[in-house]
């Protein structure tokens, strides 16, 4: 029996040859993850200068954008473990860029607040996220732009369900031998 491509690839992705030589595939998943990777890349050089990494920059937008914004939510918003949340405020806390109060009676619930501080510095890498991001879609004209993130946030929103700590992520073993 002879072992052809359709066997092993029962519906095959379309896919060219990139400028590199090496073939991209027509499949979001690995697609997707490429354009995560230079999204990565980009705005990682843009905030440099700021000594911030893209959550910490990302943290910040959420807390300008609904100052008081509570911890937990701001877990679920980003879609990141809400250990790692504390972590990162508590690092933007030290810098002086953040400030988290305790939200009523409950000492765990904790709300943040951008610092003058941190506003100034938000504010100050505004113009280079917006550079990065104009970086990334630069291949595109004004109105393919507009086409790739009105349908972006369409799969995102209507995909919602998976944007949470962990999705994806293989699941621990126990080391115990029963």
């Amino acid at each position: 029996m002879s072992d052809t491509a359709s066997d092993r690839d029962p519906q095959p992705f379309p896919h060219h040859i990139g400028r590199d030589g090496v073939p991209v595939r027509w499949a979001v998943a690995p697609l997707t993850r490429s354009l995560q990777q230079i999204c990565t890349s980009i705005v990682a050089e843009a905030l440099a200068g700021a000594e911030l990494v893209q959550l910490e920059y990302a943290l910040m937008v959420f807390v300008n954008d609904a100052p008081g914004i509570s911890q937990q939510t701001l877990s679920e918003a980003m879609g990141v473990d809400r250990n790692n949340i504390g972590l990162i405020a508590e690092k933007l806390e030290a810098r002086g860029l953040l400030r988290r109060s305790v939200n009523g009676d409950d000492r765990r619930a904790r709300q943040v607040y951008l610092t003058r501080k941190g506003a100034r510095l938000w504010r100050q890498c505004r113009p280079e996220i917006f550079a990065a991001n104009e970086r990334v879609l630069a291949p595109l004209n004004a109105s393919e732009k507009k086409l790739f993130i009105d349908m972006l946030v369409r799969l995102v929103e209507g995909n919602r369900v998976h944007v949470r700590p962990g999705a994806g992520r293989r699941k621990r073993t126990s080391s115990k031998s029963t």
